[in-house]
C-alpha cells in the first residue's frame, strides 16, 4: 500500500487573506479602544483561576515586587493581554507578508521583548533604576500596538519581493 504524498498546504487566496487581516485588525482596534474593560475581565478571570488553584497569595506577593513604573495592572492580566495582542499582530503579518518573512518578523518581536525584559530586570537588579523601567515600558508599549505591523508589512514585503515574483492569485 502506497501512502499519499504529503504536499505543502495551499496558501489562502489573496482576497481571503486581506479579509482575515482586516477582521483581525478590527479586533485589535476594538480591544485597544476598550482596553480598560478587557483588563477588568482578564483581571477578574485570573483572580478566579488563581484562587481556585490556591496561587492568589503567591501572585499577590510577586505583584507587590513589581515597580509601579512598570505596571499598576494585574501581572497575569497584563501578560495575557500582551501575548494575545502580539499573537494577533503576528497572525496579521503571517497573512500579509511572504512566508519566509514571518520568521524575520517573529525574530524582531522576540528581540524587542527580550530587550524589554533585560531593561526591566536590569532596572530591578540595579535598585529600581527609573530610566531602565521607563525605556523597557516604552518598548513594551510599542510592541503591543499596531505600529510594528504597520511598519513591518510594507518593509518585509519590499525586502522579500526581489527574491520571488508574485503568485498569479496575488502577492504572497
Amino acid at each position: 500500500m502506497q501512502l499519499p504524498e504529503l504536499s505543502r498546504p495551499r496558501a489562502l487566496p489573496w482576497g481571503t487573506r486581506l479579509l482575515l487581516a482586516g477582521l483581525l485588525a478590527a479586533l485589535l482596534f476594538w480591544v485597544g479602544t476598550y482596553d480598560v474593560t478587557v483588563f477588568t475581565w482578564l483581571t477578574a478571570g485570573w483572580q478566579r483561576i488563581l484562587a481556585a488553584i490556591g496561587l492568589s497569595d503567591l501572585v499577590q506577593h510577586i505583584q507587590q515586587g513589581i515597580s509601579g513604573q512598570v505596571t499598576t495592572r494585574s501581572l497575569p492580566a497584563m501578560l495575557t493581554y500582551g501575548l494575545a495582542y502580539t499573537g494577533i499582530c503576528l497572525l496579521i503579518l503571517a497573512l500579509l507578508v511572504p512566508r519566509r518573512a514571518v520568521r524575520t518578523a517573529l525574530g524582531l518581536y522576540l528581540a524587542v521583548f527580550a530587550l524589554s525584559a533585560l531593561l526591566l530586570l536590569g532596572g530591578k537588579l540595579a535598585g529600581d533604576v527609573a530610566w531602565a523601567y521607563q525605556l523597557g515600558r516604552r518598548l513594551i508599549d510599542f510592541i503591543v500596538s499596531p505600529l510594528p505591523v504597520i511598519a513591518l508589512v510594507p518593509l518585509l514585503r519590499w525586502h522579500y519581493a526581489a527574491a520571488q515574483p508574485a503568485a498569479p492569485d496575488g502577492p504572497e
